[in-house]
């Protein structure tokens, strides 16, 4: 298993980045949700999602929706693919041979795959939901739906006869939460989620690159083989189609966070190029401080993380 050349994963890793993904998934994944005086935290700092990803609890059963044809799906795969852009132009500028773009799987390993085997399961502690998601994820039944999922999603004819938008949603909460669980791997110990917003500098350490952490999944060379894949199925269905040119955004632009469309490549290139005393470098510590300020509030409002990369019974 290729990794990646060592100034792309400290990119990755570095805190501002590290926010800034985590921020980005629990706004669209909690809003629905959260109280009324909990979106005003993240309203008032810049984070409020256009559209939310998944429902409010279903009165009987409880479970969430997803929010299917919202547009919430084109946010997914549209920030996901700036972050390959941006990461294909920082290898661009290394120019190491062995990593010249991102390349995602032609087609997802299977079980017996060598060069991308199927880590164990083990257990999360204190975290019996994420442990029992993990170790299904990890079975011949997983595999088997993830191989139904890319069949569905790899089919002309499947492909024109579904949106853009729902494509986004259908894949984010089957294949790919499905994907994330599947290849996290075990690690000596696990960022706390789900009770608050626990984001100790111990986490930031490159090593830390669990995929089944918004805070640290992007760190971990799996995270770019899988998202290089998703990716692709956004020019499957622009061929099934026949549309040629600029993806048909149905928003100028999709939600990739705040200050716009290109926040994540800004965060991106700063943390490549940031030295101490140059300007790169105080542009990332305005946005870092930005960010812990508004975990700080989300933690002091008793704001809760969302179940982390959880698949959902309605696709």
């Amino acid at each position: 298993m290729n990794t990646f050349p060592k100034p792309v994963i400290d990119a990755m890793a570095d805190r501002t980045m590290r926010l800034h993904h985590m921020l980005w998934h629990s706004a669209r994944d909690s809003w629905a949700v959260l109280t009324p005086q909990e979106r005003e935290v993240y309203r008032a700092h810049g984070w409020e999602p256009p559209r939310q990803s998944l429902s409010a609890p279903d009165p009987v059963t409880g479970r969430r929706a997803v929010e299917f044809d919202n547009g919430s799906g084109e946010d997914f795969l549209f920030m996901h693919r700036e972050m390959i852009a941006t990461v294909d132009e920082i290898l661009a500028e290394l120019g190491d041979p062995q990593h010249p773009r991102v390349e995602g799987w032609p087609a997802i390993p299977g079980p017996d795959d060598t060069d991308y085997p199927v880590p164990p399961p083990f257990e999360v502690p204190g975290d019996a939901g994420t442990t029992d998601a993990i170790g299904n994820a990890k079975t011949q039944a997983a595999f088997d739906r993830i191989r139904a999922w890319e069949d569905q999603f790899t089919d002309p004819v499947r492909l024109r006869q579904m949106s853009l938008r729902r494509l986004g949603a259908s894949i984010e909460y089957g294949i790919h939460n499905q994907m994330h669980l599947r290849w996290s791997a075990e690690l000596p110990a696990y960022r706390p989620g789900g009770d608050d917003f626990s984001v100790d500098p111990q986490w930031d350490d490159s090593a830390y690159n669990w995929l089944a952490d918004t805070y640290s999944a992007h760190v971990n060379p799996v995270f770019w083989k899988l998202h290089g894949w998703v990716d692709a199925r956004i020019d499957d269905w622009m061929a099934a189609n026949e549309l040629t040119g600029p993806v048909p955004w149905s928003f100028d632009p999709p939600w990739s966070g705040p200050a716009g469309a290109h926040d994540h490549h800004r965060v991106m290139r700063l943390a490549l190029r940031a030295q101490p005393g140059n300007a790169e470098a105080e542009a990332l510590r305005s946005r870092l401080g930005s960010m812990e300020a508004t975990v700080e509030d989300l933690r002091q409002a008793g704001v809760a993380e969302p179940v982390r990369f959880a698949v959902h019974e309605d696709l």
